[in-house]
C-alpha cells in the first residue's frame, strides 16, 4: 500500500489524467442520446459496465460444469462471467506467450547471425526493411489461408511479427556498439569470434530493451487481431462478437483486460531483461529528473572548480 501511495505522490499528473478520463466518461454516459438497441448503450456508465455488461460475459462460458451455461439454457451469473473471462484469457495468453517466445528467440538469433557477416547484412537489410514496412495486421488472412484459422496459424503469425521487429532491432543494436570496445578487445589479442561473442553481443543487449518491449506490445495487437478475424476462442473473439452486437460495455471490459495483461507482460519482460544485463552499472533510484539534476550540479561544480 505504501508503494502505491509513493508512486501516486511521484506522479500526480498521471493520477489526475486518469481521474479526468473516468469522470469524463461517466458524465458522457449520462449526456449522450440513448442507443436504439435496448441494453446496449452507446457510452455505458461504469456501473453498467461492471454489472450488466460483465454478467453478460457468462454467455461465453459453454462448459457444462462449475457455472450455468446460458448457451445450454442456464442463467447469466457473475461466476460464469469470471470463468468465461479466465478461459478466454488463458487461450489468448497461451498463444501470445508461445508466439512471443519463438519470435524473440528467432529474431534475436537471426539478427546476431546476420550481424556477424557484413555480406549477409548488406544482402538482408533491404528485404528486412521492406518486411518492417508491411502492415502486419493485413497479413492475418494470408497466414490463416496458409496454416488455418487456429492456434497454430495465430502463433506462427505472432512469431513472424515479433521476428521482423527484433531482427531489425538487433541489427541496429549491434551496429551501435561503440567501436572502442572492439578495438580494446582486439588490442588485447581477442579473436574475431571471441570479440563478437564476449564484447559485441553483451554490448548490444542494453539497446535491445526498447525493441523487446515494442515487440511485446505488437504481439498483443497481433494476437487480438488474429483472434478477432478468425478464431472462436480468446479475447479477440469476444471483442468480435461485442462489435457485431454493438455491445460497448463488453468492448470496454476486454480492452481493460488486454491493457492489464499487456502491462504485466511488459513488467515480466523488463524483469527478465534486467537479469540478462545485470552486469550493467546501476543508477541510483531517484528518477530521471533527479539523475539529470545531479549531472547538472556536477557540471556546475566542475566549471566552478576550473574557474577558481
Amino acid at each position: 500500500m505504501s508503494g502505491v501511495i509513493r508512486t501516486i505522490s511521484r506522479h500526480p499528473a498521471a493520477l489526475l489524467t486518469w481521474v479526468v478520463i473516468l469522470v469524463g466518461w461517466e458524465i458522457a454516459a449520462h449526456l449522450v442520446p440513448e442507443s436504439p438497441r435496448e441494453g446496449s448503450p452507446i457510452v455505458p456508465s461504469w456501473e453498467f459496465v461492471f454489472t450488466e455488461s460483465f454478467k453478460d460475459l457468462s454467455g461465453n462460458w459453454t462448459k457444462p460444469y462449475w457455472a450455468p451455461a446460458p448457451i445450454r439454457g442456464g442463467e447469466e451469473t457473475y461466476l460464469g462471467a469470471l470463468l468465461a473471462l479466465g478461459y478466454h484469457s488463458l487461450s489468448t495468453l497461451t498463444r501470445l506467450l508461445l508466439g512471443l517466445g519463438i519470435g524473440v528467440a528467432a529474431g534475436v538469433g537471426t539478427g546476431l547471425l546476420i550481424s556477424y557477416w557484413a555480406t549477409a547484412r548488406r544482402l538482408a537489410w533491404p528485404s528486412l526493411n521492406f518486411l518492417r514496412m508491411v502492415p502486419l495486421l493485413a497479413a492475418i488472412p494470408l497466414f490463416q489461408f496458409w496454416l488455418g484459422a487456429n492456434s497454430r496459424g495465430t502463433t506462427t503469425f505472432i512469431a513472424f511479427g515479433v521476428w521482423v521487429v527484433l531482427v531489425v532491432g538487433t541489427l541496429n543494436a549491434v551496429a551501435n556498439v561503440p567501436d572502442r570496445y572492439l578495438e580494446s578487445a582486439r588490442t588485447l589479442g581477442a579473436s574475431r569470434v571471441r570479440t563478437y561473442l564476449r564484447v559485441v553481443v553483451p554490448g548490444a543487449m542494453p539497446e535491445l530493451r526498447t525493441s523487446l518491449l515494442l515487440a511485446a506490445g505488437l504481439s498483443w495487437s497481433l494476437t487480438v487481431g488474429a483472434e478477432y478475424i478468425g478464431l472462436r476462442d480468446g479475447l479477440g473473439s469476444i471483442m468480435a462478437v461485442a462489435e457485431y452486437t454493438t455491445n460497448t460495455g463488453r468492448m470496454i471490459i476486454i480492452a481493460i483486460c488486454v491493457g492489464v495483461f499487456a502491462l504485466l507482460t511488459f513488467a515480466l519482460l523488463d524483469r527478465l531483461f534486467g537479469r540478462v544485463v545485470s552486469w550493467m552499472p546501476k543508477v541510483d533510484d531517484g528518477g530521471l529528473t533527479q539523475v539529470a539534476g545531479a549531472g547538472a550540479i556536477g557540471a556546475g561544480k566542475a566549471v566552478g572548480g576550473a574557474a577558481t
